[in-house]
């Protein structure tokens, strides 16, 4: 007879890796299922760092599982720590190795004899019944097969899993419904970080810049606008963007970059993505060409790595039982239910143009995430968690950042450990029984409960 497991989990991402973890420790039979071949979803794979953020002000508003593998991290030197961040879009970043991140996701599931992990496995179907996922279909290079579950996560990203659950979802903004812009980030070394520096203290009306922050400490680069629209009338830059923007790498001389940016293209079609790496990957040699050509301290760069697969910033956003929305974030709104947090602004990449626009009431501002936002309408055992969750393109653009997402993964591991042991199904989870293990458990839940 097949195994039945207490939770499954597809995605192994930021947020489904700490789900995992989460669920384990609370004593609960995991699968944990990603189409990688390692852990770390876009924080490895997608090169995405510094992780954001952590804090509110002077307030951590992340604490628990994740500031667990921070923590590791910064014992092993492969992260600074939280530190003020140098362009003022939140309160701190937190510079990692994604190399070194993956060796530690390794480590903490492989201590939980409870999760059983399966990668290079995709998701390709469900089995629902009167609202229940009874089971999964997952293909793999061993074939097809098939796994039931009391309880489910979907950390795909995506929202796989609820689409083959029919679930109800957005894509997209309102207007036109086109999602916001991919990027593959990648890493250069070689770069003169002393002579950058001097150029952003001469020219400071060239970068956006938190005056507050030393930047021979920890540099991070949100300008050169110059030099782009010099570069952009020369016919040397090319790609839909309006500045570079990297951070400075954990190594001498190197630097993580986010400029590249794939427009109208959608991370849940296969053909566009592939047109995606295509064209993200053409994008970099451009880049590294204006690079070495007009930014001071770059003349003798070199790439060292592009990322594993593109960063998709948006994709399906489920209908759940409470959707997350501009208001809920810009006026920093407590719920009752709230199971997380976020200081993250609205921080919309234009869908078609070359635009990045931040909307926040001061950087100190941050929300909670209600337990409902996770919930699908119609399903009873399926948890949404990461960037995913309900929530409107504007909201979305502040909810799906890594320290939030693992946030959210801690809790959903957690509820569904508790929701196996009794009905299986989440409406009927009691949230305030659900807030005092996470707090115990190192999880700040929300505003109310800061200290």
């Amino acid at each position: 007879m097949n195994k039945i497991y207490d939770v499954i989990i597809a995605g192994a991402g930021s947020s489904g890796a700490v789900a995992a973890i989460s669920a384990a420790r609370n004593g609960a039979s995991v699968l944990l299922i990603d189409k990688n071949g390692y852990p770390g979803g876009m924080n490895t794979a997608g090169m995405v760092c510094p992780i954001m953020t952590f804090h509110a002000g002077d307030r951590q508003i992340i604490k628990g599982i994740p500031q667990e593998i921070i923590d590791v991290l910064i014992e092993r030197g492969a992260s600074l720590g939280h530190v003020p961040d140098p362009i003022g879009v939140v309160s701190s970043i937190t510079p990692i190795e994604p190399e070194i991140l993956k060796l530690v996701y390794f480590e903490m599931l492989a201590k939980l004899p409870n999760i059983t992990v399966l990668f290079h496995t995709f998701i390709c179907d469900t089995v629902v019944e009167n609202g229940v996922v009874k089971s999964i279909q997952v293909v793999s290079k061993s074939g097809l097969a098939s796994y039931q579950g009391k309880t489910f996560i979907d950390a795909t990203g995506d929202g796989d899993v609820a689409s083959f659950c029919k679930a109800d979802f957005h894509m997209g903004r309102s207007s036109d419904g086109f999602s916001q812009p991919m990027t593959l980030m990648f890493q250069v070394g070689g770069v003169d970080i002393k002579k950058v520096i001097a150029y952003v203290k001469s020219n400071p009306e060239q970068f956006i810049l938190n005056k507050d922050c030393d930047i021979d400490k920890y540099l991070a680069v949100s300008g050169f606008f110059d030099i782009v629209n010099t570069a952009r009338i020369n016919g040397d830059l090319t790609i839909p963007r309006d500045r570079v923007l990297f951070f400075q790498g954990m190594h001498p001389g190197t630097i993580v970059v986010n400029m590249t940016r794939i427009t109208k293209l959608r991370g849940t079609n296969a053909k566009e993505l592939t047109t995606a790496e295509f064209n993200s990957h053409n994008q970099i040699s451009e880049i590294m060409l204006f690079f070495r050509k007009y930014l001071p301290g770059f003349a003798n760069c070199h790439l060292l790595s592009a990322a594993d697969t593109i960063g998709v910033r948006e994709s399906r956003r489920i209908c759940g039982d409470y959707t997350l929305t501009i208001d809920d974030v810009v006026n920093g709104v407590c719920f009752e239910d709230s199971i997380a947090m976020c200081a993250f602004p609205i921080d919309i990449h234009d869908p078609i143009g070359n635009d990045l626009n931040w909307v926040r009431k001061s950087r100190t501002c941050c929300y909670d995430i209600p337990y409902r936002v996770m919930m699908p309408k119609k399903l009873k055992n399926l948890l949404v968690t990461g960037r995913c969750i309900s929530a409107t393109h504007e909201a979305m653009a502040s909810s799906r950042i890594s320290a939030t997402a693992m946030a959210i993964g801690q809790a959903a591991g957690l509820a569904a450990a508790l929701e196996s042991r009794d009905i299986c199904d989440f409406r009927q989870t009691d949230v305030k029984v659900l807030q005092d293990k996470l707090i115990k458990q190192g999880a700040v839940v929300g505003k109310a409960w800061l200290d």
